[in-house]
């Protein structure tokens, strides 16, 4: 499979939309025509993870961090992570970064982190992200609906809550004259047509409105499209950072830093707050969380696990008497990547491409 066309999938899986301001995620190196069919899936592009997927021929690397956050000035071999890139390069291997997109999206590091914990109806703790809708209204012949309606959900599945597939059409009689030049599909040059046509109404989030009215107007048969793009105020799909639900069973404190250190190999955790409080409700935040301990509070949790927050962040948290379990930037993302590996080994297995997990602690020196 070409690596534009697994982009394609990961972009589905983690819409760059959805990723913070500046942060640079999606393909960093390689060729997008390139054929792949070995993919290894990381937290970080480490030294070690570079070479073991050199040694198992990996053309593709997926990460959750990006090896670098700015543009860089020179690509040398004595200089981090510069050296680092060049060797992906020089291995004819490709880079991708799924970042704060995949901390925001459905699925993602966030999700991973609730289900390994045990979290149920998680919510987002910290939203980021608005989806802006439109409704699209064209104008198709009767015999070409389906075909126009078809090419239109191939594009965007035309989501309405837990329902796909949505869509409206309305008979009526459409009129138009060919002018000079004109190629109609129906009709002559010159002379008034008249034509049964259907109304076809979808709803459409903004970020997808270009790529559908692209893949509307190939499938539609009129050499000129005649269709409306309203803008809406009904309120689309909410994305954000961490996420807050309830224990399946309350727990102490100190059980549930004890269960926190076992699911997800955090022998390093650090913890703050009463051993003995009930713990019923949690907000996660994988990676980077200490900015919003006010936010987490005031949401009701009782205990707040991220990966690492700094000094002072740790002190709010006890003054607001936020019980907190800093589990490590790493074994807080790394549960996400674990499980994107096999959603992907079922999105590419039928085209060939093998995908495996790997990081520092799996490979043996």
């Amino acid at each position: 499979m070409k690596l534009c066309e697994i982009v394609k999938i990961m972009d589905e899986i983690a819409p760059p939309e959805l990723a913070c301001p500046g942060d640079p995620v999606g393909l960093h190196v390689g060729d997008p025509g390139q054929e792949i069919e070995r993919i290894a899936v990381t937290v970080d592009a480490t030294p070690r993870v570079i070479g073991e997927a050199v040694r198992r021929r990996v053309e593709l690397i997926i990460t959750h961090h990006p090896l670098t956050y700015t543009p860089l000035s020179s690509v040398r071999t004595d200089i981090y992570p510069q050296s680092l890139i060049y060797r992906i390069v020089s291995a004819k291997m490709a880079l991708f970064a799924a970042h704060t997109n995949f901390d925001v999206a459905p699925g993602g590091i966030n999700d991973a982190l609730c289900s390994r914990l045990g979290i149920r109806d998680a919510e987002i703790l910290e939203p980021t992200v608005n989806e802006s809708l439109f409704k699209l209204a064209v104008f198709v012949p009767e015999e070409s609906v389906e075909s126009v309606r078809d090419a239109i959900f191939k594009a965007y599945p035309g989501k309405i809550g837990n329902y796909s597939h949505c869509s409206f059409a309305s008979p009526g009689m459409g009129t138009f004259k060919p002018l000079p030049g004109a190629e109609p599909h129906i009709g002559v040059v010159g002379e008034m047509e008249r034509v049964q046509e259907m109304r076809l109404e979808v709803l459409v989030a903004q970020d997808s409105l270009h790529s559908v009215i692209s893949a509307m107007t190939a499938a539609h048969p009129y050499e000129e499209v005649a269709y409306d793009v309203y803008p809406l105020k009904n309120e689309g799909a909410k994305y954000g950072l961490g996420r807050i639900g309830a224990l399946q069973k309350p727990m102490s404190f100190d059980g549930f830093c004890e269960m926190v250190r076992d699911v997800l190999d955090a022998e390093d955790a650090r913890v703050s707050g009463n051993p003995d409080s009930i713990i019923e409700r949690v907000a996660v935040m994988g990676g980077t969380g200490g900015s919003v301990m006010e936010l987490v509070r005031s949401r009701g949790a009782d205990a707040y696990v991220t990966g690492e927050v700094r000094h002072h962040e740790a002190l709010h948290a006890q003054a607001i008497g936020l019980n907190l379990v800093e589990a490590t930037h790493f074994a807080t993302e790394r549960p996400g990547m674990v499980d994107l590996a096999p959603r992907l080994y079922d999105r590419l297995s039928e085209s060939g491409v093998s995908v495996v997990y790997m990081d520092d602690k799996m490979i043996e020196e």
